[in-house]
């Protein structure tokens, strides 16, 4: 009897542990789910690649303006790897382009579609209609949308060889998945059943006076080991706090470091405020500059990204519990208790806690020419005038301008605000030159920005003469000067004229501008165009059936942004 009143407590107890385990993890579940609702995107994609899936980037990485928008496949450092379809579907896009991703195929798929990117070649067939097309149109850069009964393609064929095109800084294959509807990227890692058992890594954890803007102030930067502070009682000047992040994801088949897929902020053990990466569109992209701590990037420092939205972000990564986009209101003399829980794909989580106080608050900070976020603001005095629109700042700033002396007859050195606040968009700017430029040099003339942070070289613009004003469309506070534009392109090859060239694959050239940009480079055997393909400063023609054998006259021509030009002409035998 004994023994059977025993058998039954203990049947009783296991039957207890095991609900108390499934609660437990269900509670671990969907306390991982509390923010957002877990995606349901197909998990029925191939590999991409014959080769061993190994990772060196992923969706939502914070890149210079932008998010990166797919996941990056090494391609074992070499170029013309095979390339597969992911699923059955249809080409319906082909884009070739200097930056960018070079040359991309886009292949639709239903609800989804994948792009490949700074590819070398499609398949023969693709390839010979694009390079047709090319010739037709008498233009290396194209954008053709396709039919699905024109190209269709069934899963695992191949389709490309990988390459190292675009704005490429190694060969590697750049996949994205998007929503065929919106065509806004997709959360690539949710595709795929590649291993990941490995959780994010908190790195540094920045803390900022919720009083002032962010461009107004430097956050307290506290490294973090092991997922946790060097103390636990972090205290701040304000009535107001908000935090930011740095940190790392990882996985087995990963080379390097991966960004962070979620974030969630609990105050007082409380849902107060999240963000996640997936779904952000090409034309919202570069919100990725309000997220991002931006100053203390410009000054060479981590990828912060906050755990707040900024006034004027409109980035719909994120969910606020409570109305105040992630800023902690902290009455002086409270303390708050903090956790921030971070997760990848898989929900691998890591966790900091700590607790803040507040202290009696600092003064605050007053200046003058206050911009707004999220409204107009312009400014006007006897050097400059521009406006900028409601959407360009994403904080409130302090605008300050300056001039200085320059070595230019017609500027001075316009100090426009600072580099450390980003802009969104593209604005309008007056100059008023040192002295009168003559009507004879409207067509020459140029803005200059001087380099900063990590940037070497002055970057130059085109500009124009309105009104004895130098007109100009710029995206960066920072650095200018006028300058007249009158020099050539230079065009550099080993090529030498009155020579054989039978043997070679390729005619090589390097174009470059002093101080604008080479706008375009073309190429004439005979007075017939021939295809140059580009990749960077360096220009190629690939040897073709429209190169013909004998002697025959090569003219090679190089344009700037003020349309001035460089030719060189070589007498070439095939």
């Amino acid at each position: 009897m004994k023994n059977n009143l025993t058998k039954r407590k203990s049947i009783l107890f296991n039957r207890a542990s095991l609900l108390t385990l499934i609660y437990l993890g269900s509670s671990i579940f969907l306390n991982a789910q509390t923010f957002f609702p877990k995606k349901n995107y197909p998990t029925t994609f191939q590999n991409p690649v014959d080769i061993p899936i190994s990772i060196v980037g992923n969706f939502g990485e914070c890149r210079p303006n932008h998010f990166h928008s797919g996941v990056d496949i090494r391609t074992e450092g070499k170029e013309n790897q095979i390339v597969r379809n992911v699923a059955d579907g249809y080409v319906s896009r082909v884009k070739i382009e200097a930056g960018g991703f070079g040359n991309a195929i886009y292949i639709t798929h239903g609800a989804y579609t994948t792009l490949y990117a700074h590819l070398n070649k499609f398949y023969p067939e693709l390839e010979s209609y694009i390079r047709a097309q090319q010739y037709k149109n008498k233009d290396w850069n194209i954008d053709i949308p396709f039919l699905p009964h024109q190209f269709p393609v069934r899963k695992g064929a191949f389709i490309a060889w990988s390459g190292n095109t675009g704005s490429s800084q190694g060969p590697h294959l750049h996949l994205e998945i998007r929503d065929t509807k919106t065509e806004a990227p997709l959360n690539g890692l949710l595709f795929f059943n590649w291993k990941d058992g490995k959780a994010p890594l908190l790195k540094k954890l920045a803390m900022y006076d919720g009083t002032k803007s962010i461009y107004n102030q430097s956050p307290v930067v506290y490294p973090i080991f092991k997922n946790k502070l060097s103390k636990e009682i972090m205290v701040i000047h304000s009535d107001k706090v908000f935090f930011g992040i740095a940190g790392d994801d990882f996985m087995e088949i990963a080379t390097s470091t991966l960004g962070i897929f979620e974030m969630n902020m609990y105050v007082d053990d409380k849902p107060f405020f999240a963000w996640q990466m997936d779904n952000i569109s090409y034309d919202i992209t570069r919100y990725m500059n309000a997220i991002a701590d931006y100053k203390i990037k410009k000054k060479n420092g981590p990828w912060i990204q906050l755990c707040r939205r900024l006034p004027n972000d409109k980035l719909p990564v994120y969910k606020d519990f409570s109305n105040t986009n992630g800023v902690i209101d902290l009455p002086a003399g409270t303390s708050k208790n903090i956790r921030i829980e971070v997760y990848d794909t898989r929900y691998n989580k890591s966790s900091l806690s700590f607790t803040i106080k507040s202290n009696k608050p600092a003064a605050k900070m007053v200046g003058n020419n206050e911009f707004i976020a999220g409204s107009k603001n312009s400014f006007q005095n006897d050097n400059m005038s521009f406006v900028l629109a409601p959407e360009q700042l994403y904080d409130n700033i302090y605008f300050t301008s300056s001039i200085k002396p320059a070595t230019s007859e017609y500027s001075h050195l316009y100090q426009v605000h600072t580099p450390e606040v980003p802009l969104h968009t593209y604005f309008d700017i007056l100059f008023v030159p040192k002295t009168t430029i003559p009507i004879s040099l409207k067509d020459k003339i140029a803005v200059v920005r001087y380099p900063y942070g990590t940037e070497t070289t002055k970057k130059g613009k085109a500009a124009t003469l309105v009104n004895g004003k130098v007109k100009a469309t710029i995206r960066d506070f920072g650095k200018y000067e006028i300058v007249i534009d009158q020099k050539a392109p230079t065009i550099l090859s080993t090529i030498k004229n009155n020579t054989r060239v039978g043997n070679l694959k390729q005619l090589n050239f390097v174009a470059k501008d002093e101080t604008t940009s080479v706008k375009k480079v073309e190429a004439f055997i005979d007075g017939q165009w021939l295809r140059i393909v580009q990749k960077g400063d360096h220009f190629y023609y690939e040897m073709d059936d429209h190169f013909p054998l004998g002697t025959h006259q090569l003219l090679v021509t190089a344009y700037d942004e003020n349309n001035n030009v460089q030719k060189i002409s070589y007498t070439l035998t095939r």
